[in-house]
C-alpha cells in the first residue's frame, strides 16, 4: 500500500456530515439556496438557539433528492452553519469531486466540521461480543481521559470519546449487523483541509484526514482486539518502522504454503538488495518494469557472507532460486492480493562475463514492486549460518509475525517433532527464546508476554525454555 493509496475509497471511509460557516454579514442564503437548489438539494432553515427546532422551507421541489440546512441564530457566536448530513454530505462531496462545484459561492465560508466513518462488520469468528469490546474500549480510554461515556441509545450501546465542543470528537456505536466508528473532526484543524478542497486537490485531503481517522483510533483503543483487525491492517503500513541493516521487506504470508520456505526467504532479501541496484525502466503493454543487473555471486554473497559466493552448488541453487519466480509459485505464498498483483517477474537473463568467467543476471520486475509500501520490516535473521532447526524456527517467526492480527500465536508442541531426543527439543526452544530476545531488542513487540499450559493462558514477565513448552503469546507494537 503506497501512501498515495490512502485515500477515503481505498479505505472504506465514508463521508457523513460537512458544514460551512458564514460570518453575518458575509453570505447571501438565497443566493447560496439557489445554487445547491439546481444541483439537486433541498433547503430548509432552523434557529440553534432551540433545543427542539422545527425546520423552515426555503426552497422545496418534490424532484430533488437531497436536502441541506441552515441554521441561524446561535447562542455564542453570530452568523450561519450550512449543514450537509448523511447522504445529503455524500451527494455534496461527490459533486465537489466531479468539480461541479463553484466554489465562489462559499468563498467567504470556512469548513467547521468534517465527518467520516468506518463500518465494520461482525464475525463469526470475534472471540468476545461487541457489548463487551465497548465496555474493554471504555475502560482503557478512561484510565487517560475523563470525556468518556458508555451508554444506550436505539440501536444498542454507544462509547463516546471527548468533548462535544472540541476539535476531536468520536463515536463507536452498535449497529444491527455491525460496529461504527465515527469520527468528527472541526475547527481550525480543518482550515488545510478546506483550502484542498477548494483548490480541488482531494488526493491530499483524503490523505490527511485518513491518516489523521486511523491515528486517532490507533492511540486511542486496544488494537489486539479482534474488532479492531481493520484498524490494525490499515495502521501497518503507515506506522512508524525502524531501520535495519539488510532488513526484510515482507507482506502477510499464508499459513499454509507448499514452497521450499528457503525460497520465500530468498524471494525477500532479493526485493532488499534489488532496490539499491542501478536500474533501467521499460513499459511493456502500458507496464512499467524495472530492469536490474547485477553479478549472481554478490548476491549470494547479500544473503549470507559466510557462504563462498564461488560455491557451484550455491550458483546452481540460486539459479534454481531465480526459475522459479518465473513460475508464480513464491508469489502466491502471500494472503494480500494486491500485493499478489503488483508482482510479476517475466523475464530473467544471464550471460558470462568473458574476462572474470562471473555469471551476471538481466532481471525484469515491475516497477510498482519498488513504491508498494510494505506492511511488515523485519532485521534480516537469516544472513549468518544457521542449522536445519536454527532455520526453520526462524521461518516461523516471520511466518507467524506476517499475520494481520497484532496477536501472535505460537504453538511450540506442535512445531517441535515428537521423535527427537530431549536435547534436541531443549536446543528448539532456546532458538525460540533467542529470536523473541531479537524481537525485543529491535522493539517489535510490546512487553506483554503469555504462555500456555494445560489449555490455559497466563501472563508473564519472561518467557524462558521452562514456560513455552506447549506454546506462548506475543502482541506486535505498532508505533503509531
Amino acid at each position: 500500500m503506497t501512501s498515495k493509496s490512502l485515500n477515503f475509497q481505498s479505505q472504506n471511509l465514508v463521508v457523513d456530515w460537512i458544514s460551512f460557516k458564514f460570518q453575518e454579514s458575509h453570505y447571501d442564503l438565497n443566493k447560496i439556496a439557489k445554487y445547491l437548489f439546481k444541483l439537486g438539494f433541498n433547503s430548509y432553515q432552523q434557529s440553534g438557539k432551540l433545543s427542539k427546532p422545527v425546520p423552515e422551507r426555503i426552497l422545496v421541489n418534490s424532484k430533488n433528492q437531497f436536502s441541506i440546512l441552515f441554521v441561524n441564530d446561535h447562542s455564542y457566536w453570530k452568523g450561519t452553519l450550512l449543514q450537509f448530513s448523511g447522504l445529503n454530505a455524500r451527494r455534496f462531496y461527490f459533486l465537489a469531486k466531479q468539480n461541479t462545484i463553484d466554489w465562489k459561492i462559499f468563498d467567504k465560508a470556512t469548513l467547521s466540521r468534517f465527518d467520516i466513518y468506518y463500518s465494520r462488520e461482525n464475525n463469526k469468528l470475534d472471540k468476545i461480543s461487541s457489548e463487551d469490546f465497548l465496555e474493554s474500549c471504555y475502560q482503557k480510554i478512561k484510565q487517560t481521559n475523563k470525556n468518556v461515556t458508555l451508554g444506550k441509545n436505539k440501536r444498542g450501546l454507544i462509547l463516546k470519546i471527548g468533548n462535544r465542543k472540541s476539535n476531536n470528537y468520536s463515536r463507536i456505536y452498535q449497529e444491527k449487523k455491525s460496529l461504527k466508528f465515527e469520527y468528527e473532526m472541526k475547527g481550525r484543524s480543518l482550515e488545510k483541509s478546506y483550502n484542498l478542497l477548494v483548490l480541488n486537490n482531494f488526493e491530499e485531503m483524503e490523505l490527511n484526514l485518513t491518516k489523521r481517522f486511523l491515528s486517532y483510533f490507533g492511540k486511542l483503543l486496544p488494537l489486539q482486539n479482534s474488532y479492531l483487525d481493520w484498524l490494525v491492517f490499515k495502521l501497518r503500513p503507515i506506522r512508524k518502522q525502524n531501520n535495519f541493516q539488510l532488513g526484510l521487506n515482507s507482506d502477510y504470508i499464508r499459513s499454509e504454503i507448499e514452497i521450499n520456505p528457503k525460497n520465500l526467504i530468498q524471494f525477500i532479501q532479493f526485493l532488499n538488495y534489488a532496490q539499491n541496484l542501478d536500474y533501467t525502466i521499460a513499459d511493456w503493454d502500458g507496464v512499467a518494469y524495472r530492469k536490474v543487473t547485477f553479478i549472481v555471486r554478490d548476491f549470494i554473497t547479500y544473503q549470507n557472507p559466510t557462504i563462498s559466493s564461488k560455491n557451484r552448488y550455491q550458483l546452481q541453487k540460486t539459479k534454481e532460486f531465480f526459475r522459479d519466480l518465473l513460475t508464480g509459485a513464491i508469489i502466491d505464498s502471500f494472503q494480500n492480493d494486491c500485493f499478489r498483483t503488483l508482482i510479476a517477474i517475466p523475464r530473467i537473463e544471464y550471460k558470462v562475463c568473458s574476462k572474470q568467467k562471473y555469471l551476471i543476471a538481466n532481471v525484469w520486475m515491475v516497477n510498482k514492486l519498488f513504491y508498494y509500501k510494505y506492511p511488515y520490516y523485519f532485521p534480516n535473521f537469516f544472513n549468518i549460518k544457521l542449522n536445519k532447526y536454527q532455520f526453520e524456527v526462524r521461518f516461523k517467526f516471520i511466518q507467524v509475525f506476517s499475520f494481520i492480527n497484532i496477536e501472535k500465536v505460537f504453538w511450540v508442541s506442535e512445531f517441535i517433532p515428537s521423535k527427537i531426543s530431549n536435547q534436541r527439543k531443549a536446543s528448539i526452544k532456546k532458538y525460540f527464546i533467542e529470536v523473541i530476545e531479537l524481537l525485543q531488542n529491535y522493539d517489535l513487540i510490546e512487553d506483554n508476554y503469555r504462555y500456555m499450559s494445560q489449555g490455559k493462558i497466563y501472563k508473564t514477565s519472561k518467557l524462558d525454555v521452562k514456560n513455552i513448552s506447549e506454546g506462548f503469546i506475543l502482541y506486535e507494537k505498532l508505533n503509531i
